[in-house]
């Protein structure tokens, strides 16, 4: 006797999701890429060099000039594209080997904002910052707005040591999702980030409504601001920039098949 038996066959396998809205190795050796809307704009202290790449030749360089003890540094740079709802953002970090995340003063530093164009409140506004944590590394922080007003930062679980002495000199791959809160009265927007694949921040349920009508995110900055300085010239480099509105990789969908018998 034939007979066909539905049967749901699940499967913890990942498939990788459609193209990316922007992919940028760099090897063109500018920062003229433009691609479905994402572009880059506003460089500090910012070039692409061949002077150290995770593949290919080249990368792009932060350099942040020596500061003495008690001032800041700056090196950044933004890109645009298309409003959404949600972002997702992955690229490889290198961590300079002569990197010391200084004590004295205001010490927190910049390390990737997500936010809608004009960077100000209200409009969606939130940022992981790193603070120091008392050995030359650093931990990672949250900020961000809600309605306008600016909401207490903490630390996520999971975040402390984001960069220790081991990482220095070393490439690490980050990874980061951004979602926007569904109402004013929703708690329940979405901040994660990976550090080599290991979930470093999974914060589901925030406080972070941009505003009517700015409830979006179009603009990001990668580092930024250094508060605490560096002693000596400090650079890092950023290679196989990857940003898109859905996830790089998802989970199959379950499949019905047919059992013959």
């Amino acid at each position: 006797m034939r007979y066909i038996v539905p049967a749901l066959l699940m499967t913890v396998a990942s498939v990788a999701s459609a193209d990316p809205l922007f992919n940028d190795g760099f090897e063109s050796g500018n920062l003229n890429q433009s691609q479905n809307g994402v572009s880059y704009i506003n460089s500090k202290n910012i070039s692409v060099t061949q002077e150290r790449a995770k593949d290919g030749n080249y990368a792009m360089k932060f350099s942040y000039p020596a500061a003495p003890l008690g001032t800041d540094s700056f090196s950044e740079q933004r890109l645009q594209y298309p409003q959404t709802g949600e972002l997702w953002i992955k690229y490889d970090l290198y961590i300079p080997d002569n990197y010391v995340h200084r004590v004295d003063g205001a010490s927190n530093n910049k390390f990737l904002a997500i936010f809608k164009t004009d960077y100000r409140a209200p409009g969606f506004q939130v940022n992981w910052s790193l603070q120091p944590n008392g050995n030359g590394g650093s931990s990672l922080s949250i900020h961000r707005y809600h309605n306008g007003q600016l909401q207490r930062a903490f630390a996520p679980a999971g975040g402390a040591n984001i960069i220790t002495t081991a990482d220095r000199g070393t490439w690490m791959t980050i990874m980061a999702q951004v979602k926007v809160p569904t109402s004013s009265s929703a708690n329940d927007g979405v901040m994660k980030m990976w550090k080599n694949g290991v979930l470093v921040c999974n914060e589901t349920s925030l406080n972070m409504y941009g505003g009517d009508g700015e409830n979006y995110t179009n603009e990001l900055y990668l580092l930024g601001w250094a508060n605490s300085g560096y002693a000596e010239d400090t650079h890092f480099f950023i290679d196989n920039l990857l940003i898109n509105n859905e996830p790089f990789v998802k989970p199959k969908n379950p499949t019905e098949a047919g059992v013959n018998e």
